[in-house]
Order: C-alpha cells, then sequence, then structure tokens
C-alpha cells in the first residue's frame, strides 16, 4: 500500500485556500497529497467582516496552521510538509523552528524581522493599509495595489478573477508583518539555528511585493543552516499562478526528491 505524502500549503495575507487553485493539482499529479485549507475563515471574509478579525494575531495564524499540521499527521500517520505563501511562508518559518513539518517551502515568503527591506514598491502595494495604519480595523487590499505589485506578471484580462477572490484581513496581522517588532508573540522572531528540517527558499525577480532584495535575505538566512534556494526571473509575487508555476512545482518536487522526501 502507498503511504501517502501530505503537503500542508498555507495561503498569504488577504488570501484563501483557494489561492493554490493551480499548484495543489500539479502537486497532486507529482505524487503528493495537497491540503489547502483557508485559516479563519469564518472572519476572512470577501465582504462585511465583523470586528472580531482585527483582534486575530499573527501568533493565531500560526496556531490555526500548526492545528492543521497536527491534525493531518493524526489522520495520515504522516508528518506533512510545510509550503507557505507569502505571509503563509513566515508561518512555515515559525513552525519549522518549533519542529513542526518535515520540511519547510518558502515561496515569496514574508521576512522575519532581520531580513526585512524598505521598498516603495512594497509601500505602494499595500498603500490603502499603510495610509490608514489602523490596527484595529480590518482591510482588503486595494485593487490597484494588488494589480500592480501582485498580479505583474499575470496577464491582465485574468486579474478582475483573481481579485475577486480576495478577503478581508486583519489590520493587526497587517501591522506584525510590516513591523515584526510590534508583535509580543515574536513570530517575526525566528531561530534559524532551531531548525532541523531541510528547507527551500523561492525568490521571485520581479516580485513587488515581498521584494527580491528581501527574500534573497531570507535564504541567506537558511544558507547557515544548509537551507536551499532558487530564484526566478520572469516571475512575481503571485507566482503560485504565473506562466512560470509549472516549473516551480517540477522544481520543487525535484528538490523533495533531492531530499529522499
Amino acid at each position: 500500500m502507498q503511504v501517502e505524502k501530505p503537503i500542508l500549503m498555507i495561503h498569504g495575507v488577504g488570501c484563501g485556500g483557494d489561492a493554490w487553485s493551480v499548484m495543489a493539482p500539479l502537486m497532486q499529479a507529482k505524487g503528493w497529497t495537497p491540503y489547502t485549507p483557508t485559516l479563519y475563515p469564518q472572519f476572512r471574509v470577501k465582504e462585511g467582516p465583523t470586528g472580531q478579525l482585527s483582534t486575530l494575531g499573527l501568533h493565531d495564524y500560526v496556531e490555526a496552521a500548526k492545528s492543521e499540521a497536527l491534525a493531518i499527521e493524526r489522520s495520515t500517520g504522516e508528518e506533512p510538509v510545510l509550503m507557505g505563501h507569502s505571509m503563509g511562508g513566515l508561518i512555515v518559518q515559525k513552525l519549522a523552528e518549533q519542529g513542526v513539518g518535515k520540511a519547510a517551502i518558502l515561496v515569496t515568503p514574508a521576512q522575519p524581522v532581520d531580513c526585512q527591506v524598505q521598498d516603495l514598491r512594497v509601500l505602494f502595494t499595500f498603500a490603502n493599509i499603510v495610509l490608514k495604519g489602523d490596527p484595529k480595523l480590518s482591510y482588503k487590499v486595494w485593487k490597484t495595489g494588488f494589480r500592480w505589485g501582485v498580479l505583474n506578471q499575470v496577464a491582465r484580462e485574468r486579474h478582475d478573477e483573481i481579485y475577486a477572490s480576495a478577503l478581508y484581513d486583519s489590520g493587526l496581522v497587517y501591522q506584525q508583518l510590516g513591523k515584526p517588532e510590534t508583535d509580543p508573540h515574536r513570530v517575526g522572531v525566528i531561530n534559524e539555528r532551531s531548525i532541523e528540517c531541510p528547507i527551500l527558499t523561492i525568490g521571485a525577480v520581479q516580485d513587488r511585493a515581498t521584494v527580491i532584495q528581501a527574500v534573497r535575505k531570507v535564504a541567506q538566512k537558511y544558507a547557515r543552516i544548509g537551507g536551499d534556494y532558487r530564484e526566478y526571473d520572469g516571475a512575481a509575487h503571485w507566482i503560485i499562478d504565473e506562466p512560470k508555476t509549472a516549473s516551480v512545482v517540477a522544481d520543487i518536487c525535484e528538490w523533495l526528491d533531492a531530499k529522499g522526501l
């Protein structure tokens, strides 16, 4: 009987599990069983979020993702590989530090505190949130910023369709991603020496939301513990559903095979 190979795929800020609608089937075709939950779906909605959403911090998202990982292990008997996009990439870093997951894959990840880079492209992408600046509110990234900073390597005729799936997210989470030093739970403080599993960082040269200069710093951080790095020119933040996505998945699966996973 073939052993299941689970992979928990953790979405980014303002997104749900449906963000993996291209990568998940590609992973499945390579023999993996993808799990693509939406964190806090009862609060992170397309319209009309309640005030409870903005009480959630990054630590709550980490705990929700950890619960998903442990549930997968209980149900399959196998510890999952963890893959995170953007905010999900930071969540995966924190879980790996805690010993959760048999491997960690960081796809254009949000950065820990020691890898942050201040960049005007990021500020423009999230301008409506930065200008409001109130962590007690909930936000949806403005359409212009999303198109310009996230979808800049996606065909323009697909922008409306993708943006239609955008979710409101916690202002507190946005603050803790942008200013990790404000987070009392210190999610953005990662001790790489505590990570024992294989780790792969993926960067995209045209990324305007987690800029390549910052993602390279993440890769350098984990290179100190034997981490690997792949970088893609002609790709941007939405590398999970861009023309280069299939080759990215092929490289990820090749890396997993090389690690004996």
